[in-house]
């Protein structure tokens, strides 16, 4: 397989004059580097992602994403797994087969709704946003975070870049009015009633654990502007871990499917191997960095390991992608899916997909199941959890209907994946 150059990400027009950065060291040193400010989402920045902790840096970054650990701990994400994302991928299911079962047993249907419902129920309950129970009320959820990060992903769109953000901006009043209000409204009682009663913050939170309880817990310090701060952020939070996640979620059971197909010895080691469906993941993420670039801004003048200097204000595009790929931390094959691949000593097996540093993703232990942050868990992130059912399931894709790709962005997302489930 060739290898794959930032021009064939089909995002180079995004990142024209920026310099542009492949090497997995050299993008390690810029994302742990306290010399380099935020750079993305340039035409939202004041807006839809106005003071979110993606786009902050200092001290406030570093006392929310303190108060964030205690939500993603090793106790918590398996509580998680436990109390919502098993019981949710089993109602999903069962949704399928109460409503796609052809006459032949065999459920047909679409992989990319149904890993929608699952992640958006579960991000929903993380979260703290209620009212995401109901077919109709879930579809509306769906509707308007893919409508709003589209608006925050704005930079790499394909489409009118306005009318994608007057889009999102619409979208986030429907998401306010409906979801977030009430939500937070309830969180907010909750507290201040348990706080007359002299009850302890930790122990508020410990009772109903999510993000907007703890939201709530520090309003007047961390989340200390206003309660649409705290809406971005929640919004933020939702987007990341329902969009992305998906996306990701997706592009998994593709390339393991089609890995299957090429290795049908390898499908007796899902039952056979607790680990194969586990290194298929990290691998899987490996290959799946999104966006195509993470912007960064030198605040002063620096020179790098390599030996590269930068000027103050430079910017810099990284490619995550590339550097996933560097033969002498992945093999000369690193381009490729390989669920059994051997990463060199000091490498995580998902490489820099989750990024490194203070901006390093906060949600990856739901993704990989823990905090170890070498992968070597022995339990099941989300991805994992939900694919170790679907086999169970039997899911395959159809060979009868071809995924279809969303042409409208640079990133590599599918709108539609038919699949069957046989043993559902």
């Amino acid at each position: 397989m060739a290898k794959i150059t930032p021009a064939d990400t089909h995002a180079a027009d995004a990142v024209a004059g920026m310099t542009q950065l492949t090497d997995f060291e050299e993008i390690g040193e810029v994302l742990r580097s306290r010399k380099f400010a935020q750079g993305s989402s340039q035409l939202v920045r004041d807006t839809l992602m106005k003071d979110v902790l993606f786009l902050i840096d200092g001290e406030e970054h570093l006392a929310r994403k303190r108060i964030l650990a205690r939500l993603l701990d090793d106790g918590a994400v398996a509580s998680y797994r436990d109390r919502h994302l098993l019981p949710v991928i089993e109602r999903c299911l069962a949704e399928e087969a109460a409503t796609h079962r052809s006459a032949d047993g065999i459920v047909h249907t679409d992989l990319a709704p149904l890993a929608q419902r699952c992640m958006h129920r579960v991000a929903g309950a993380l979260s703290g946003i209620d009212g995401v129970d109901s077919e109709a009320a879930v579809q509306r959820f769906i509707g308007q975070l893919r409508t709003i990060v589209a608006g925050k992903t704005v930079d790499w769109s394909l489409d009118d870049k306005s009318a994608v953000i007057a889009r999102a901006n619409a979208a986030y009043e429907d998401f306010r009015t409906e979801f977030f209000e009430p939500s937070f409204s309830r969180r907010k009682q909750r507290v201040a009633e348990a706080r007359a009663r002299g009850e302890d913050p930790a122990a508020i939170a410990t009772k109903a654990p999510d993000l907007l309880t703890l939201m709530a817990l520090h309003r007047e310090d961390t989340w200390k502007s206003d309660d649409l701060l705290i809406m971005r952020e929640i919004n933020t939070f939702l987007t990341a871990s329902t969009q992305s996640a998906m996306t990701a979620f997706i592009l998994y059971v593709m390339r393991l499917e089609r890995w299957l197909e090429r290795h049908p010895g390898d499908r007796a080691l899902i039952d056979g191997d607790p680990e194969f469906l586990r290194r298929a993941a990290f691998e899987s993420l490996r290959v799946s960095v999104s966006p195509p670039a993470r912007i960064r801004v030198a605040t002063e003048e620096m020179t790098l390991a390599s030996g590269r200097h930068l000027r103050a204000g430079e910017t810099v595009a990284l490619f995550l992608a590339e550097g996933n790929r560097e033969s002498a931390r992945f093999g000369d094959d690193g381009g490729e899916f390989n669920p059994h691949r051997s990463v060199a000593q000091g490498t995580v097996p998902w490489g820099l997909s989750f990024g490194v540093g203070a901006h390093a993703c906060p949600g990856r232990p739901l993704v990989t199941g823990s905090r170890n942050p070498a992968g070597a868990i022995g339990v099941d992130g989300t991805m994992v959890s939900m694919l170790r059912r679907f086999h169970a399931a039997g899911i395959a894709l159809d060979p009868d209907r071809p995924p279809v790709r969303d042409a409208a962005t640079h990133y590599e997302i599918y709108t539609s994946v038919p699949v069957l489930f046989t043993r559902l």
